[in-house]
C-alpha cells in the first residue's frame, strides 16, 4: 500500500512540476529533433487529410523545439500558419508522458481534438496503429 501511494505522490510531483505555456501548450516529455520531426509530421499528415490542402490555423507557441517543428512541419507541407488570428481555429497541443517509454501526443483544433499514443521500443520511437479522434475536424 505504501508503494502504492508513493508512486501516486511521485506521478503527481511530475505532472505539477510542468506546466501550460502562455498559449496553452503542455510538454512534459524530451523529444529529440529527430522525434520532434517524426510526430510532426504524423499530425501535419493527419490534419492534411482531415482538414484538406488548404488548411490554416491558429497556432501560438513558446518557440519551444517541439513547437517549433510543428510549426515548421506544417507549413512545409501547406498548412497555413496565423498567430494572433481570431478567425482561424485555435490549434494547442499536449505531449504527455505515460510511462518511461510511452507518451500520448493530442492535437486540439478548434473544439475537436485528435490523439495518437507513440512508444520507444528501443532505440526507435514508434506509433500505436489507432488515433483517437473526437468531432469532425474538417467542420469548423
Amino acid at each position: 500500500m505504501r508503494l502504492i501511494l508513493l508512486a501516486l505522490l511521485l506521478a503527481l510531483s511530475g505532472c505539477v512540476s510542468h506546466q501550460l505555456d502562455k498559449y496553452g501548450n503542455y510538454n512534459n516529455v524530451t523529444l529529440t529533433a529527430a522525434e520532434s520531426r517524426q510526430i510532426a509530421t504524423d499530425i501535419g499528415q493527419f490534419i492534411q487529410q482531415t482538414r484538406g490542402a488548404r488548411t490554416i490555423v491558429n497556432f501560438n507557441s513558446d518557440q519551444s523545439l517541439f513547437a517549433t517543428t510543428l510549426s515548421d512541419t506544417l507549413r512545409g507541407i501547406g498548412v497555413g500558419i496565423a498567430q494572433e488570428q481570431q478567425v482561424y481555429p485555435l490549434l494547442h497541443y499536449r505531449v504527455e508522458a505515460l510511462n518511461a517509454n510511452q507518451f500520448v501526443v493530442t492535437v486540439n483544433i478548434g473544439p475537436r481534438h485528435f490523439s495518437r499514443i507513440w512508444a520507444l521500443i528501443g532505440q526507435s520511437l514508434v506509433p500505436l496503429p489507432t488515433r483517437t479522434q473526437f468531432g469532425e475536424l474538417n467542420d469548423d
